[in-house]
């Protein structure tokens, strides 16, 4: 024990459990001799060798440990809750699977978004170009979940109408999350916060949001469409007049060089 790694420690518990485990399993599948074969080995190949057990363990471990994911499981039940109380969808199977959807794909769902703004602003030269590419990358994933809420009777369709049926609410979901996301990745340029983990608080507070326009909170209706508004104007306003600024630097001969988008 006293030359195993930290990690390798952290199993011997786990080892001496699953032995007892294993030698129940012979004992019981008696009449199944290659399952109980199969186990047995496992259990001998993890006794014998500790580091080969825990690497086994490991994406456990790191799922347990990794933040993004911790955000994105508060993100996955911030969705169920917020909808299931609002609509009475508390065993939806929709509603239930796009919360699994969530967790699993939001820590991806925000790197691929930088990405996405980050290569579109190196191709086009614009920091118009990468916003643009992002908000339609999230128009498109909008859509999609907006769908499954519909098609799977989480929401009901004609809540939609306040604020101008199916797709216009996909855009001024996609324009609200974008602007919050504007702002935590501008925290993040000034040193407050993780970019990708700034994003994630930015889509959990849009989805709390999201929830009470689609789910046909009136009052709430027009206030997000101005909400919308006022994002999309500053988002696009304010890479509308780098871009002019760059673009006039250029034409006076300086060394173009745009603005890297983290």
């Amino acid at each position: 024990m006293a030359n195993l790694t930290t990690a390798e420690e952290e199993t011997a518990a786990a080892l001496a459990h699953d032995a007892t485990v294993g030698t129940a399993a012979r004992t019981s599948y008696g009449a199944q001799p290659e399952a109980a074969g199969s186990l047995g080995k496992a259990v001998g190949k993890a006794a014998a060798n500790p580091a080969w057990y825990a690497t086994r363990r490991q994406p456990l471990r790191h799922l347990r440990s990794n933040p993004a994911y911790a955000l994105s499981a508060f993100v996955g039940l911030l969705t169920y809750a917020a909808y299931a109380a609002l609509n009475q969808a508390w065993t939806n199977p929709a509603l239930i699977a796009i919360a699994l959807f969530q967790f699993l794909t939001t820590p991806l769902y925000s790197k691929y978004s930088n990405w996405i703004e980050a290569m579109a602003a190196r191709l086009t030269s614009l920091e118009t170009g990468g916003r643009i590419a992002r908000c339609l990358f999230q128009l498109l994933d909008n859509l999609f979940l907006l769908w499954v809420f519909v098609a799977g009777h989480v929401i009901d369709p004609s809540a939609l109408d306040g604020m101008g049926g199916f797709f216009a609410t996909a855009a001024w979901i996609t324009i609200v999350s974008q602007g919050g996301q504007y702002l935590a990745s501008h925290l993040a340029r000034k040193g407050i916060g993780n970019p990708d983990h700034n994003v994630i608080w930015a889509i959990a507070i849009s989805v709390t949001v999201s929830a009470l326009a689609i789910s046909g909170v009136k009052w709430i209706q027009p206030v997000y469409v101005v909400i919308s508004l006022g994002f999309g104007a500053l988002i696009f306003g304010i890479g509308l007049l780098t871009d002019t600024r760059l673009l006039l630097e250029r034409q006076k001969g300086s060394v173009f060089q745009p603005r890297r988008v983290e």
